[in-house]
């Protein structure tokens, strides 16, 4: 009698007796009623099976794993004749198997070897042997050669058919091996038996259709239609062109692309074949890529720059990414190690310090900008379709951005210690405006002062020795602090982009069509600020005109690999700066536009404005397209930045050159701070930053601070102490916080202990109120308020010229409010003496403007007997009576010489201002007149 199979794949004489379902427990497709009838027998349990009176173990493999080449059941032997311990080892067993399904899965899901280029693999097979048939048919080849080529077929498929039943999977390798290398395929993943069960069987198939052909003389594009729609091939002979090579993908958009997005795409089309290796671009699948972003994620910000090919015949070295990210990686361990073991830091002092000292990686938008570009290829090679923005994402073989950011925040929480502390940081760029000391160092050092050396423009210049050189190092800093432009786009300016448009000299960026602009907003025209005529820019171009030159700087070549100026002109400013010691990670070559803006934003620029001098976008098209230049309107703005620039002659030059500053500059400390675990400031040092001589330490008490170096010695104060004395070093010195924003958060949050209120804190209040508010003139100011103070002491007989008074001076708000004033001239009206008093009051973070005088340095501070530093507007005075006891409230300090001889400087910036007299502006409001005006007639009959 023929066995029963059901549908599991056991013979009924061969299954064990189950548990019914009455009696509950599990049970299989097998053991369904009806199979067989229920009996007495002993039940074996699940899986188990008795051959012999032996214990078998027979599980069937899930749909996955039998689609990937597994059989159809896991059938192993107990060794055992004994029931329960044929259970126990069969619990056992089946443990171990679930889990290794559960990880078999997990690994064919994510596995691209087993996805995508397995199918590409196949496709390619399928497409070389219809490529072979269709070139037999239409070769001449006669008739008489079909007997041995059809033996060949036959032949081929028996030994295959002889391997598939051996399961002697290497006999895959002759047919696929070549393909499966070009596909970036291991040869141990081709004979895995999912790999070659699949390759044996598709050739097997194509044999069969070859022999269908051969002896039929068949189209191989109809016959073989279906074989080829399941490998996803149109039937055409347009489809079967060999694949694209990820580098001929590169290459291909590489030329359609735009010149600056070129350079990007064969950045990252290096990195992809170092990766990939040349392999067709359809063969890259989903997970693939992420690891591919993966890769450039962990890649040092400064990767590929150590080749050694800086200088011209030097062959260099080539660099591999993986190297530098095994070299980055190994050095980040070391130093993590080491940093966690110390147990006098705390966790945030731990942090700031990994920050600082971890190789700066890549920053996720740097990776977003990389992913951009490798769409480009992955389009140029696959067309639109397979990388649209409207794919769902299984069918994607590139993340979206939605998709890469998820990523993305598992990757971050991966590169966190269990303490929460970072392994790999990435240091975004967080540019800062130029400080005025900084500029006025830049300023006055040898590149504008004069040197001693043409080649080492370091050198100070000597008494018998002075250069100055008036190129690209000289002028670009000029240029981009006054007008605001990019390093690329004044290097590629040439000489006839100078013009001059309505009476103007101007400067034409983006004049021609090859020029290399960020955006389209780039293209503009810039008036030249006074500052620079006043240094004979116009002479030297006129110059360089009459010495037939083309560009403005021809010493600065594009580069060859980018062809860009910018990266040339910034190593070598970067090395001279670094060499003069002005170096400074925020306050770089590109801040410099940084500083430009907020110049303008401190003058109250409007934003459109701004953009328009930056070439940055405007908010509307009208913006963009359909204003005009402006050009008086940009000229007044640019020649009202004022940088402290003294120009001047000298007899050893025939130009003007730079002869000092007049910007007020006070001494630079560098803060350090120590922080507690609950990100609080545990101990403060502050150190002057030429000379590293510390000027003010404490350690707070009350919180756990380091005991090693610098912090062992500090003396313990009290934090409204700490807070204080940071607070008065503030006004005495300009201070550099740290670059980490967490320690600048913390010592800002310290600094509220102290209730720093000036004398004049009032008149503030007063005069944001003012200028908030629309109201006319109070008409009660034609009487002198009365005086809070009547001493004799406070009498003004001999006020003058420079002297410093407590003035009240009147605002749109109710009332007047003291607030300190200048004396900067007497006049005499109707027979009375007035003192014309400028307005004081404290100094901006931003500085001053030309037609301010400021006193900020400590000896004109204690002479001028102000507790802050202050600043007098020479633009906003009144005259008041000089024996007025109403609005002369006390007597002050004096201005020192220096003072006096800058308050001249900046009455020629105030210009002709005509003040008013107190008793003028307190005149009542005129009141309001409505007049009505007949208009002229012509009557009729009056008339000659």
């Amino acid at each position: 009698m023929k066995k029963r199979i059901v549908p599991n794949g056991i013979a009924v004489d061969q299954a064990a007796t189950l548990p019914s379902p009455l009696r509950g427990g599990s049970q299989t497709g097998s053991h369904r009623p009806g199979c067989r009838p229920s009996d007495s027998r002993r039940k074996w349990g699940l899986h188990l099976v008795r051959r012999n009176g032996v214990f078998y173990f027979r599980r069937r493999w899930t749909t996955p794993l039998r689609k990937n080449g597994a059989p159809e059941f896991l059938s192993v032997s107990l060794r055992t004749n004994i029931l329960s311990e044929a259970v126990k080892r069969s619990a056992d067993l089946l443990t171990a198997v679930e889990a290794g399904e559960r990880n078999m899965l997990i690994e064919l899901q994510e596995s691209p070897v087993n996805s995508g280029r397995i199918q590409e693999m196949l496709k390619e097979l399928v497409r070389q042997a219809f490529v072979r048939m269709i070139a037999r048919q239409e070769s001449d080849l006669s008739i008489g050669n079909s007997d041995p080529h059809l033996s060949k077929i036959i032949a081929e498929s028996d030994r295959i058919r002889a391997a598939q039943k051996a399961r002697d999977w290497s006999v895959a390798m002759p047919f696929a091996g070549e393909i499966a290398r070009k596909n970036g395929m291991d040869l141990d993943d081709l004979a895995a038996p999912a790999v070659a069960r699949q390759v044996l069987a598709l050739i097997r198939q194509l044999n069969d259709l070859s022999l269908s052909v051969e002896q039929n003389f068949e189209d191989p594009l109809n016959a073989g239609r279906e074989i080829l729609l399941g490998h996803g091939i149109s039937p055409t002979r347009e489809a079967l062109k060999p694949p694209m090579q990820l580098s001929e993908a590169i290459e291909k958009a590489c030329s359609e692309a735009p010149r600056d997005v070129e350079i990007k795409i064969r950045v990252i089309g290096k990195l992809a074949l170092a990766f990939f290796g040349d392999i067709p671009a359809s063969a890259i699948v989903l997970e693939q890529s992420f690891e591919f972003l993966h890769l450039v994620w962990m890649l040092p910000k400064a990767w590929g720059k150590s080749h050694g090919r800086n200088r011209h015949g030097q062959v260099g070295k080539e660099l591999c990414p993986h190297n530098e990210i095994l070299q980055a990686n190994t050095n980040d361990a070391k130093l993590i190690s080491e940093i966690t073991n110390l147990d006098t830091m705390s966790i945030p002092d731990k942090r700031r310090r990994l920050v600082q000292e971890l190789t700066p990686r890549i920053t996720d938008g740097y990776l977003f900008t990389q992913r951009d570009m490798f769409n480009r290829i992955l389009r140029a090679a696959l067309g639109k379709k397979r990388v649209a923005r409207d794919l769902d994402d299984e069918d994607r073989i590139l993340p979206s951005h939605a998709q890469l950011n998820s990523r993305m925040r598992a990757w971050h929480k991966a590169q966190k210690t269990p303490c929460g502390l970072p392994m790999r940081v990435s240091r975004p760029k967080r540019r800062m405006s130029w400080s005025l000391e900084r500029l006025s160092k830049l300023l006055s050092s040898p590149i504008y002062f004069g040197t001693s050396s043409q080649s080492q423009r370091s050198r100070k210049a000597t008494a018998s020795r002075r250069y100055i050189t008036r190129d690209a190092i000289y002028w670009v800093p000029l240029i981009m602090i006054t007008m605001g432009v990019r390093p690329e786009e004044i290097l590629q300016a040439t000489v006839a982009d100078v013009i001059r448009r309505d009476g103007i000299l101007c400067l034409f960026i983006g004049d021609e069509e090859d020029s290399m602009l960020k955006n389209e907003q780039s293209r503009r025209v810039l008036p030249i600020p006074q500052i620079l005529l006043e240094l004979g820019f116009r002479e030297w171009i006129v110059a360089r005109k009459k010495a037939g030159e083309t560009w403005l700087f021809p010493e600065i070549q594009p580069d060859k690999n980018h062809g860009r100026r910018s990266q040339i002109f910034g190593d070598r400013l970067r090395n001279l700066l670094r060499t003069l010691k002005l170096h400074s990670e925020r306050e770089d070559i590109y801040a410099m536009r940084r500083t430009l803006s907020s110049k303008l934003m401190q003058l109250g620029i409007d934003t459109g404005t701004r953009q328009k001098i930056l070439g940055h976008l405007e908010g509307t098209t009208i913006d963009r397209h359909y204003t005009d230049h402006g050009l008086l309107e940009l000229k007044d703005i640019l020649d009202a930045l004022d940088y402290g620039i003294i120009v001047g002659r000298d007899r050893r030059f025939d130009f003007p050159i730079i002869t000092g500053s007049s910007a007020l500059l006070l001494t630079a400390l560098d803060v350090e701070l120590a922080l507690t675990d609950q990100r609080e400031v545990s101990a403060v040092l502050l150190r002057d930053s030429e000379t590293d001589e510390i000027i003010f330490e404490a350690t707070i008490s009350g919180q756990k601070a380091p005991s090693e170096p610098p912090w062992g010695e500090c003396a313990s104060l009290d934090a409204v102490e700490v807070a204080t004395r940071i607070l008065s070093l503030s006004r005495q010195y300009s201070l550099t916080m740290p670059a980490n924003e967490e320690a600048t958060a913390a010592l800002e949050h310290l600094l509220i202990l102290v209730d720093d209120k000036p004398f004049y804190n009032q008149m503030r209040r007063d005069e944001r109120r003012a200028h908030g508010d629309q109201a006319t003139l109070d008409n009660n100011l034609e009487h002198e308020p009365i005086s809070e103070a009547d001493n004799a002491a406070l009498r003004t007989a001999y006020l003058g010229r420079g002297d410093l008074v407590i003035c009240l001076f009147p605002t749109r708000s109710s009332g007047s409010a003291p607030r300190p004033g200048l004396i900067v001239d007497t006049r005499t009206l109707a027979g009375q003496t007035y003192l014309d008093v400028a307005w004081g009051g404290p100094m901006n973070a931003s500085g001053v403007v030309p037609h301010e005088l400021s006193l900020v340095q400590p000896k004109e501070m204690i002479e001028a007997q102000v507790d802050i530093p202050t600043r007098f507007n020479l633009r906003r005075r009144i005259l008041v009576p000089e024996k007025s006891k109403a609005y002369l409230h006390g007597r002050l300090g004096h201005i020192g010489d220096s003072a006096c001889a800058r308050l001249g400087e900046c009455l020629l910036h105030a210009g002709d201002v005509s003040p008013v007299p107190i008793q003028e502006t307190g005149r009542p409001a005129r009141a309001l007149t409505i007049e009505r005006r007949r208009t002229k007639s012509v009557r009729p009959g009056l008339s000659r």
